[in-house]
């Protein structure tokens, strides 16, 4: 696959960021290594260029399918957030979502998430809390730009704690629900992290899907997460658990994208009467900012 200029330029841009502290390099540096692959394996025509408050950082939009039940429209958006030391066409959870929720109607926009050197402890994942509220943020934005109306919030992992971090900061009224697919707790990392706390602090609707066979720090926190949106009012909370699936949901990525697909257009259809489907061509989310 021949790259495109922009993506050369692209690649430049991630590297010699005026913008970048010192201390920043060696995160980067892996990330500029995930962004060079991606730009050979992943379609040309899905990969955008995000600009955040670290400087620069890629992106994968994948535009949704028409069916019987979207005739050229889409749905809306949905916000892809990867996990731990990952990358937005992650083989576990997140390239399968990204791909098939496009089927049902849904563009989808993977981001990437920062990431620490190998080096690091992964205790120390808690500092990449506000760079990651920052570039969930430019992709929100940048969604914004488009008039997207409906924006949906999905995060896998540590990145549902995150996802779930910048609604309860920002409370973003662009974003019209949140999927979060096995939440870790991680009470480990520091800067300490609270997600119940969190989710105590989002007024959208959440889905709470896990796996029967999931982590213990995911199913530790089943009841807590519950009692967290109970105790926030949030009456569009609900609690999905799939059966024989494990933390990777290996075998079993249709079921996950089912589930989700079915709750979500629940939500669309409740917003229907409030909301207009966004209508936009697929190649204006392609141009770069």
């Amino acid at each position: 696959m021949v790259m495109r200029t922009d993506i050369y330029i692209f690649i430049l841009a991630f590297i010699f960021n005026g913008q970048l502290a010192a201390e920043d390099i060696k995160e980067l540096s892996r990330e500029q290594q995930i962004a060079e692959k991606l730009t050979v394996t992943a379609d040309a025509d899905e990969i955008i260029s995000l600009k955040a408050s670290g400087g620069r950082f890629i992106g994968l939009y994948k535009r949704g399918k028409s069916s019987e039940i979207n005739t050229g429209e889409i749905n809306g958006v949905v916000i892809l957030v990867h996990g731990m030391g990952a990358h937005p066409d992650w083989p576990d959870v997140i390239s399968p979502l990204r791909t098939r929720l496009t089927e049902f109607g849904w563009s989808t926009l993977s981001i990437q998430m920062p990431i620490l050197s190998p080096e690091e402890p992964i205790s120390e994942y808690g500092k990449t809390l506000r760079l990651a509220n920052s570039r969930i943020q430019a992709a929100v934005d940048y969604l914004h730009t488009w008039e997207i109306e409906t924006i949906i919030l999905l995060g896998y992992s540590f990145g549902a704690s995150q996802a779930a971090n910048y609604l309860a900061s920002n409370k973003p009224e662009e974003i019209k629900a949140f999927v979060s697919v096995s939440m870790l707790a991680q009470k480990f990392i520091k800067p300490g992290l609270d997600v119940y706390k969190f989710i105590a602090g989002i007024p959208v609707p959440i889905l709470d899907i896990y796996a029967e066979d999931d982590l213990q720090d995911v199913r530790r926190g089943i009841d807590d997460r519950r009692l967290a949106a109970s105790k926030n009012g949030n009456t569009g909370f609900q609690q999905i658990e799939l059966q024989k699936a494990g933390h990777h949901y290996l075998g079993l990525e249709d079921v996950l994208v089912e589930q989700i697909q079915a709750w979500l257009q629940n939500i669309v259809l409740v917003m229907d009467e409030t909301t207009e489907i966004s209508v936009i061509s697929p190649e204006i989310l392609h141009e770069r900012q």
